[in-house]
């Protein structure tokens, strides 16, 4: 959606939607939801991923989780702040979040089952800039490398631009993973 081609992610849980990167259009989000929403969370601060929030935060009165480096830098207020390895039950799910710095200093991936939503962490072919405000290098490998080590042949990896990759076919054709770590 938007000028970026960013994703949005709508998971319908048993017991509410969760809206995952609130980054453009907010009617096209509202209008994907089944059920009222029980969180809106979002993958890092960028404007394309949060260029929305604020119209979807009040039509829909969700709280938002999102990581303080973050949050603080584009002027989000009234979250919940998320911290590496905190679980989350919302909806009826249960979601770890794994803070993953290197494109932002906030970034986070949520892995839900084998699934992680990884923002852009990782994209098909690549990985998330860093060389930005905020971006590192060294901080992003050693990100890839924490949510690599949960992969597994059924992974999916839910990306902030682009198509949902099947993780073990990356870490075969992208050349900005790390070999070695599974």
């Amino acid at each position: 959606m938007g000028g970026f081609e960013v994703n949005s992610y709508i998971v319908h849980a048993s017991e509410g939607d969760l809206i995952v990167d609130a980054g453009a259009e907010p009617q096209k989000i509202l209008s994907r939801l089944k059920k009222p929403v029980t969180a809106i969370l979002i993958t890092h601060g960028h404007s394309d991923h949060v260029g929305a929030l604020e119209e979807v935060r009040r039509e829909t009165r969700a709280p938002v989780y999102m990581h303080h480096e973050d949050a603080q830098g584009v002027g989000v207020i009234g979250y919940e702040s998320l911290e590496d390895g905190r679980e989350l039950d919302l909806g009826g799910e249960t979601i770890t979040v794994l803070h993953t710095p290197g494109h932002s200093p906030g970034s986070v991936t949520f892995v839900m089952g084998s699934d992680q939503i990884v923002g852009d962490l990782v994209l098909p072919g690549s990985v998330g800039r860093t060389d930005i405000s905020g971006g590192s290098w060294e901080q992003i490998e050693a990100s890839i490398r924490k949510v690599m080590q949960l992969w597994n042949g059924y992974t999916q990896l839910y990306t902030g631009h682009g198509p949902v990759l099947h993780a073990m076919e990356e870490l075969e054709t992208n050349p900005y993973l790390p070999l070695g770590v599974l």
